[in-house]
């Protein structure tokens, strides 16, 4: 997955949310977000509330230059991708599958596989406002699909990530172009996830990854607020 920075209102930009991995243009809270979808798995997420249910359906029918026949969307639901599964046919243009009426909410941090047949670079436009306030993402025991609630790139420390972090968990990053997994882990002793050369881990805007939770239940949050 590649993103590109157009344009951010002095709202986003002096609250952090600049990016060099995405592309945000917005009006208050309210904004557009483009996201780069190559050949293979693209493990991505769904930005900023459409306020119609965010489902996956929906979501991504604004691909361009076009959708093409069999683009398969896959979100893990109860630890399968079986009832998460989207397929686009072009005949009815239109998502079929179960995966069709999932949804990808943005204020849960909810994340999703997209295939991309054939050889083309897409771009997916995700259009919506900006989720603020109290934002609770869910990490189940073992391995869970997230991403950040708010559109922010930065570190697991800028993200408030590394609060919810303990010894024995880890994130797993997909590299789309290698085709593999960057593993980052968390060190109680430094406090936050760390890749292998020990350097922090970054989190881009519309991006997904696997976070292992190595305990019980608990929660990401954020609280954020586009005007102070």
């Amino acid at each position: 997955m590649r993103t590109k920075t157009l344009l951010l209102t002095a709202a986003l930009a002096a609250a952090g949310i600049a990016t060099s991995k995405a592309q945000v243009f917005s009006v208050n809270a309210v904004g557009y977000v483009n996201t780069s979808l190559v050949p293979g798995f693209n493990l991505v997420s769904n930005p900023l509330d459409n306020k119609t249910g965010n489902k996956i359906g929906d979501l991504f029918k604004n691909i361009t230059p076009s959708i093409p026949n069999n683009l398969k969307v896959f979100k893990l639901v109860n630890g399968s991708f079986g009832q998460g599964t989207a397929t686009y046919d072009d005949i009815t243009q239109a998502f079929g599958g179960p995966g069709a009426a999932q949804t990808l909410d943005p204020t849960k941090g909810e994340g999703a596989f997209v295939q991309v047949p054939g050889s083309a670079t897409l771009t997916v436009t995700f259009v919506g406002e900006v989720p603020q306030g109290t934002l609770s993402v869910p990490l189940a025991p073992g391995f869970s699909i997230v991403s950040s609630p708010v559109p922010q790139a930065g570190t697991t420390a800028d993200l408030k990530l590394d609060a919810a972090g303990q010894q024995g968990d880890a994130i797993f990053k997909w590299d789309p172009a290698a085709k593999k997994y960057t593993k980052a882990a968390f060190d109680d002793i430094v406090g936050g996830f760390t890749l292998s050369n020990g350097n922090p881990v970054s989190i881009g805007v519309g991006e997904a990854f696997f976070y292992q939770n190595s305990k019980a239940a608990k929660t990401w949050s954020r609280t954020f607020n586009v005007n102070g």
